[in-house]
């Protein structure tokens, strides 16, 4: 198990956050709590090494003291930042060969100088002495505490300039001449203004204390009562540990044996003195390899684990839109002390319940929640890249950045753009358009050129943006992934959407919108992160969804993208992609500027754009369109700030309808009025819409292809349903009404911030829709303040635009406690652990719903505010009626307490992964899955169970079941040959 002194998850930052109310987003979950306004904060861990001298350190062949000495080294030469190191030994030559200890290497700042300085006096140790561990012991204390020296340090190798003198003499010479004379106290190393400062001692001995009766060493410094070398040393390990010490800050204390039996009664009674110390037990070594081992997983102050929140992107035979090959594609970051995190694409695959790497073997550490060090994703040529970001993936093809194609949009709403090529950059755009400053840009950066150059070599965080996988050509067999010619799109926090080649992953272009080449500058020089660790610039950082339309043989026609920015911005982008080598920007949609003008015509309220589109068809006036439906966004000014939700959002508040292929407004909604098109005024639509809308084609109990209903969630806690009229005269009369189904937001100020998931039930002649939607407060994942729950009611009355009776948290029924008869209206779970809540859409398959929860912590958390708090994550299935829990993996047990999952992150939601059991070799990622055709259940990184049974007709935010042609395709049954 690693023990560290200092914990870190993913990263220790010097920029910490200060205690809500604060503003930030779910980034908070990557950084610690204390207060970003104290500058003296700064990771740093001062360290004091107290080495065994003793006469049996000089036994062995090689000598013991020879293998520490080789250890040190190797330990100095590896040290990390943030470490500050001193050294400590036991004293001889002057009571009968052991007298206590002394300091005589300061803590210290481990720059090349001092390493080198620090080796070589320990290079120069040897065993002279007998082992007073204790005594020794009460100096080190001492000397972290800013006491007096004793005794010990003032005579015998003390006063000696071999290795050095002690730290706290100094020669001085007067009218009777010169000696050492002794500081009246010690110059601690703790820098008691900085929150985030760790002290350490650790004690390296390879025998049981002899000459080690000054029981008054430790007594004078802890108080109470001791007597034995054994018991004082526990008596003052537990002083240090704790913050009533003398400086009010905890010192741990870590016990290291060195060629001592585990069996043996000293490693009894020094782990009672780790124990006491705050570390838990002892480290033991045998030989110079182990014993630099030990030291280095004492030192290891931060992980170098990436993290993974996003869903992983499943390879989707586009021929058979109900199964899935078992590609996995997950994109990965890694925070940073930056405004831009390093990010890559890597590409797994699943192998009945595990995910594999390219040698087939098991690709995640259950230990960690992430990939093992030993794991080689494909892509990634000549060594295991394990949980690296940085190695590997799409971003370890770099013989192909240099040469990279980065299409920019043009400043128009009507599409169009340029290739920004090395000739463009110098001789027509200005220093402006690409974000240089006009005054003092750093060095790095400071022309066109080399802004140009950083853009071919960025590769950054994909935070939110869940990969999208479009096949382009299907190959002789549907099943075989080998075959075919399939390409990833994925966009990142450097301004980018990256077109991926599944086969080799190497890029075939990017794309960057004009308003993120205005901040390439700040994307490619990475600034640090503002006060509270807010992140500036974002880039892209939505998810695409994708419309295809096949030809005769099943290979792509058209393929069309279309995205938001999330945090980047107020725009949506439509990209034709149907030539992967030659994009077009179709279209874009924006909000108001900073100025508060140049929205696009009917956009106003259009806030940050979260909501991912979905893509449906409807028709207007007896055409059929394929359109796209999206939330107006989010309200950061209003909900980016912790504590109480305003009256009514400026901007988001609002839903959309747009021509897929042109961009231009079919239809809008929200609480103010939108002069000059079809729109809807609902005066309880006061808060914004950041989730994406679940459409329903269900007409007079019959499929065809066009949406009848819409269903959203907003930041008020409210549902809404939205019925369409296809027989219309005109987009002015698509909708029949706009009604707000259910209220779970007014006391408990609940938001919801993910799409609903909508699932069926017919009995008789009588239909139902019924609606899940879970609350969690996404801009602040560590807020629990608020009781969030999940929510499932029965929409039974979905063909009637009346608004009817708004549902709320007492009509349902307490799945966790009640009876499910108990209401007929649906059911509700509230979360028994705090703060617990849910992050992502649910989704419903064969009548059950399924859904993820993060927890900000757990049983084991540190409480320091400058430790990363780490927290849990849960998956929850359950009858989708009645509300009773039910197991992922079919075996009668189930319950509210939910499955465990190994993230320790945000999780994305459950994705029932359907394989046919058909494939190519292994090699390319197809390969059978060795439990065949059959229903597995992915969250991220693990499978958590399966159905064993052949998919059904499931689709996550669009209930829309689809006859099957010929070729094998899905379609709907009045549309022929497209696939939205």
């Amino acid at each position: 198990m690693l023990e560290n002194i200092f914990k870190s998850g993913l990263l220790l930052v010097a920029l910490l956050l200060a205690p809500t109310p604060l503003y930030a987003d779910d980034t908070e979950i990557y950084f610690s709590r204390a207060g970003v306004g104290n500058d003296e904060n700064e990771q740093i861990a001062n360290v004091l090494f107290l080495i065994d001298t003793s006469g049996s350190m000089e036994q062995g062949s090689p000598t013991k003291m020879s293998q520490l000495k080789t250890a040190f080294t190797q330990v100095i030469d590896g040290l990390g930042e943030g470490v500050r190191v001193g050294v400590g030994k036991f004293n001889g030559g002057y009571d009968r060969n052991g007298y206590g200890g002394y300091v005589f290497y300061p803590v210290s700042d481990m720059d090349s100088t001092a390493r080198g300085e620090v080796k070589s006096l320990v290079n120069g140790l040897s065993g002279t002495s007998n082992t007073p561990t204790m005594e020794a012991y009460s100096e080190m204390a001492r000397y972290m505490m800013g006491l007096s020296p004793s005794t010990y340090a003032v005579y015998g190798e003390a006063s000696e300039n071999e290795p050095k003198t002690a730290v706290n003499l100094k020669w001085e010479c007067g009218y009777g001449g010169c000696r050492w004379v002794s500081d009246d106290s010690y110059q601690s190393p703790m820098n008691i203004n900085n929150q985030c400062e760790s002290n350490h001692i650790i004690v390296m001995t390879d025998g049981d204390p002899t000459q080690d009766s000054d029981y008054d060493s430790v007594r004078n410094i802890a108080g109470g009562y001791c007597n034995g070398s054994y018991s004082c040393q526990e008596q003052l390990a537990g002083w240090l540990a704790s913050e009533s010490n003398s400086q009010e800050r905890a010192v741990k204390t870590w016990q290291v044996a060195f060629g001592v039996s585990e069996t043996s009664s000293q490693v009894r009674n020094m782990t009672s003195v780790a124990v006491a110390g705050g570390t838990e037990r002892v480290r033991l070594a045998n030989d110079a390899e182990q014993l630099a081992a030990e030291f280095n997983d004492i030192l290891n102050l931060i992980a170098e684990d990436s993290q993974t929140i996003t869903s992983p992107g499943v390879a989707v035979n586009q021929n058979n839109r109900l199964e899935h090959l078992n590609q996995l594609y997950y994109a990965v970051f890694k925070p940073s002390k930056n405004s831009v995190w390093p990010g890559n694409l890597k590409r797994y695959r699943k192998d009945g319940r595990e995910v594999v790497d390219k040698n087939g073997s098991s690709a995640v550490d259950g230990s960690t929640g992430y990939f093992r060090d030993s794991a080689w994703s494909y892509w990634t040529p000549t060594e295991a890249d394990g949980p690296d970001v940085t190695k590997g993936g799409a971003r370890g093809r770099n013989d192909q950045y240099q040469d990279r194609k980065i299409y920019v949009g043009n400043n128009s709403d009507n599409g169009g753009g340029e290739w920004l090529t090395e000739n463009r950059v110098e001789n027509i755009l200005q220093p402006a358009q690409m974000g240089i400053p006009d005054n003092d840009p750093v060095a790095e950066f400071d022309t066109k050129l080399k802004v140009h150059d950083a853009l071919k070599r960025l590769w950054a965080d994909p935070m939110h943006s869940v990969p999208l996988l479009v096949n382009y050509e299907l190959g002789a067999d549907a099943n075989d992934v080998d075959g075919q010619t399939n390409y990833l799109f994925v966009s990142t926090n450097g301004g980018m959407l990256h077109a991926i080649d599944t086969d080799d992953g190497r890029e075939k272009f990017t794309f960057m919108p004009d308003r993120m080449l205005k901040k390439a500058y700040d994307f490619v020089r990475s600034p640090d992160l503002r006060e509270d660790n807010i992140r500036d610039p974002y880039g892209m950082d939505g998810s695409w969804v994708a419309y295809r339309t096949a030809k005769e043989n099943g290979d792509a026609d058209k393929v069309w993208i279309f995205a938001g920015m999330r945090r980047g911005g107020n725009a949506y982008y439509g990209l034709d992609v149907s030539s992967i080598d030659s994009p077009e920007l179709m279209w874009r949609i924006q909000g108001k500027d900073e100025s508060g003008a140049n929205a696009s015509s009917g956009f106003d309220r259009l806030g940050q754009t979260w909501s991912t589109p979905t893509i449906t068809r409807v028709r207007i006036d007896g055409e059929v369109k394929t359109v796209l439906v999206f939330g107006g966004g989010y309200d950061a000014e209003h909900h980016d700030t912790a504590g109480q939700r305003a009256a009514k959002d400026s901007v988001g508040n609002a839903i959309y309808m747009v021509d897929a292929e042109t961009g231009d407004l079919i239809w809008s909604a929200g609480a103010d009025a939108n002069a000059g098109v079809a729109h809807t005024t609902v005066d309880s639509m006061k808060w914004s819409v950041p989730g994406g809308i679940a459409v329903v084609d269900l007409k007079n109990g019959r499929l065809d292809g066009l949406a009848d209903h819409l269903y959203f969630a907003d930041l008020g806690g409210q549902v809404f349903r939205v019925n369409l009229d296809n027989n219309n005269d005109g987009a002015g009369s698509l909708v029949k009404g706009v009604v707000r189904l259910a209220n779970f937001g007014d006391s408990e100020h609940r938001r919801f911030y993910e799409a609903p998931a909508i699932g069926y039930v017919r009995d008789g002649l009588q239909e139902t829709l019924y609606v899940a939607v879970g609350s969690g407060y996404r801009a602040h994942p560590l807020d629990e303040d608020t009781e969030e729950g999940f929510f499932m009611f029965a929409d039974g009355t979905f063909k009637n635009t009346n608004q009817p009776d708004v549902i709320t948290m007492s009509e349902l029924h307490n799945a966790r406690s009640s009876d499910p008869s108990a209401s007929s209206k649906g059911w509700y779970v509230t979360f028994l652990n705090s703060g617990e809540k849910v992050m992502a859409s649910p989704s419903i398959y064969q009548n059950s719903v399924m859904f993820t929860t993060y927890v900000p912590t757990n049983a084991d958390q540190d409480d320091d505010p400058c430790v990363v708090r780490y927290g849990e994550a849960y998956a929850y299935r359950a009858n989708m009626i009645t509300g009773e829990p039910e197991s992922f993996t079919n075996d009668g047990e189930a319950s509210w307490d939910g499955t465990k999952l190994i993230t320790s992150a945000i999780p994305p939601g459950v994705v029932p992964v359907i394989t046919g059991g058909g494939g190519g070799d292994g090699d390319g990622g197809g390969g059978d899955d060795e439990d065949g055709s059959g229903v597995s259940f992915n969250v991220g990184l693990e499978f958590i169970g399966d159905d064993g049974m052949n998919y059904n007709l499931f689709r996550k935010r669009r209930w829309y079941p689809m006859e099957k042609n010929d070729a094998n395709a899905y379609f709907p049954p009045e549309q022929g040959g497209t696939t939205p």
